[in-house]
């Protein structure tokens, strides 16, 4: 009985509460997901000290396996959330770069670079701060912008997004589910 606990049901029921909580903010909950993050943690750490003391290596083995993979799964996920979101009711406008903002780290060795831009968009409004990552904008340069009408999530320089890819968090909630199945099947009492 305590395999399941600290197995599959211990790791699908700290799953589905930081799962509810995380569907109860809208836009990105990071200090929420990652109370949430290391709640889950801290009971996978848990569950293979119980298990390693009760001579149940196997399962604490396909314990610590399943946490291992639901903690690369949060990883993998981190941009999934902004991009849905920008998927789904991102608008796309275009605007005309008026100030290019330069940063540099010479300890780092990085030049003087654009970092982030304001910009102006046809309609005069504009939108200040919008990182660069990685393109580098010169003034008066022409460019998309994306934005979500409701501003939980930040604008991002061009069109709107594609979807994000699901096969990485397919493949680990498959590997996840293995896992647990592993926990209760090990042998052991």
């Amino acid at each position: 009985m305590e395999k399941l606990l600290w197995g599959p049901i211990g790791g699908v029921v700290a799953v589905l509460l930081l799962w509810g909580v995380l569907a109860l903010h809208d836009g990105p909950a990071r200090p929420v997901g990652f109370v949430g993050f290391l709640l889950v943690v801290a009971l996978g750490v848990t569950g293979v000290i119980r298990l390693v003391k009760d001579d149940e290596a196997p399962a604490a083995l396909a314990v610590m396996l399943l946490y291992s993979a639901w903690i690369a799964l949060f990883i993998a996920v981190l941009g999934v959330q902004e991009q849905q979101i920008l998927h789904d009711r991102g608008t796309t406008s275009n605007a005309t770069v008026v100030r290019a903002i330069v940063t540099s780290d010479p300890m780092g060795g990085v030049g003087p670079s654009v970092t982030a831009v304001d910009v102006e968009l046809d309609d005069g409004s504009v939108l200040h701060g919008i990182s660069t990552k990685g393109d580098h904008p010169a003034l008066g340069d022409r460019l998309q912008v994306t934005r979500d009408p409701r501003g939980t999530v930040g604008t991002r320089l061009g069109p709107r997004p594609d979807a994000p890819d699901r096969t990485v968090p397919v493949v680990l909630l498959s590997f996840m589910g293995l896992c647990a199945l592993c926990a209760l099947l090990a042998p052991g009492d």
